[in-house]
């Protein structure tokens, strides 16, 4: 699938906010992080001009512009985003309550049905 910006920057902002949610990013979420980057072709140049934006962005804010992102995606790139997401938060074994919660009102926010980011990261693996 051909990725648009809007899909590449929802999923940066969400990731980093699921990454941060617990107040612990380990090695196996970096390496993931690195992973979705490749696979989904997020250049060096905008990956730097997201990281530049968190130095004044709250995660409030941060949350905000991510759904406002992720309703402007196509049904399958927001499937896609939640996939992904899927997989992060399991990457550490480990689901805090505010993973959980920042995951499902984010896919309430989104209309996403979780049986289908399921079986799209089960097809994805």
């Amino acid at each position: 699938m051909e990725t648009t910006l809007t899909y590449k920057l929802t999923l940066l902002h969400l990731v980093h906010l699921l990454m941060h949610a617990d107040g612990m990013v380990d090695d196996r979420e970096l390496a993931m992080l690195s992973r979705i980057r490749g696979e989904e072709n997020i250049t060096d140049a905008v990956y730097n001009a997201f990281t530049a934006r968190l130095s004044f962005s709250t995660d409030k804010e941060l949350y905000e512009h991510g759904l406002r992102l992720l309703n402007q995606c196509s049904d399958e790139e927001k499937l896609q985003v939640f996939a992904h997401l899927y997989k992060l938060a399991q990457a550490d074994n480990d689901f805090s309550m505010k993973e959980v919660r920042l995951l499902f009102y984010s896919m309430e926010q989104a209309q996403v049905e979780f049986d289908d980011i399921v079986l799209i990261a089960r097809m994805a693996s």
